[in-house]
């Protein structure tokens, strides 16, 4: 998600400095002169020496008037109907190139729509109309203002009634996945468990087996004294099977205690 909203950070910056750019050069060096409309000139004009923005909508809301009322706005600025007809004109194409990126960016992807977009920016025809001071910019605007706001609210209309009807099949679908996950461990801890029972006999434990188990000490670099060696004691000879320990037979033997 972010990287998507970065690239498309980058997509509108960059439509925006070409839009700007390529139409100052225009302005500045290629336009040779300006048109504007005797009715809106005048209609502008007579909104300025009467009440201002009111008359502008004395005959009704209409696009004219409304475009009258934004051109009288900018001449508060500029101090001139021609210079801020120019003006307004790039405005007007500014604000539209962007919504034709949102439009075929939603309709399509956001590769398409910067396409788009760019050919509408750098498009000779339509920078040529900056020099005409009519409607035709401004209705070109709310023509792309209204396609704009109809994909997006056909597309959240789809998000909004139709994406989530598929999303109980996509868990339900998920669901029985697990359910097969916890199945299957199920069967392989039961043949686990039988092969461990299977195995009832005791095994034998040798004592090199338990080699690997005992403790390592390390050798005691102090000094110690000697280790004392144990004696054994033994029968001088082996008593036969039966024998009541009774010597008999003196003979050869000189023992001290025997008299």
């Amino acid at each position: 998600m972010r990287k998507k909203s970065w690239l498309t950070g980058l997509f509108l910056l960059i439509l925006s400095c070409i839009t700007i750019i390529v139409r100052m050069h225009y302005v500045n060096y290629l336009m040779s002169e300006v048109n504007i409309n005797e009715d809106i000139y005048n209609a502008a004009k007579v909104s300025m020496g009467a009440s201002g923005l009111t008359s502008a909508f004395a005959d009704g809301f209409r696009i004219q008037s409304l475009y009258i009322c934004n051109l009288y706005l900018v001449f508060l600025i500029f101090g001139n109907f021609t210079v801020a007809g120019v003006y307004l004109n790039i405005l007007y194409q500014f604000l539209t190139v962007l919504f034709v990126y949102i439009a075929i960016s939603n309709v399509a992807n956001r590769y398409v729509g910067f396409a788009g977009s760019l050919i509408l920016a750098i498009l000779p025809i339509y920078i040529d109309t900056l020099s005409e001071v009519t409607v035709q910019n401004m209705e070109i605007l709310l023509a792309a203002l209204t396609v704009t706001i109809l994909i997006l609210a056909v597309r959240w209309f789809y998000h909004r009634y139709t994406v989530p009807k598929s999303v109980p099949d996509n868990m339900n679908a998920n669901e029985m996945n697990l359910e097969e996950d916890v199945n299957s461990n199920t069967d392989s801890a039961n043949v686990l468990n039988a092969n461990i029972l299977q195995d009832t006999s005791m095994k034998e434990i040798h004592y090199d087996d338990l080699e690997d188990n005992k403790v390592q000490y390390i050798e005691n670099p102090l000094p110690v004294p000697k280790r004392r060696e144990h004696k054994e004691m033994d029968y001088a000879f082996e008593p036969t099977g039966n024998d009541d320990y009774d010597m008999k037979d003196l003979t050869g033997k000189d023992f001290f205690d025997i008299e």
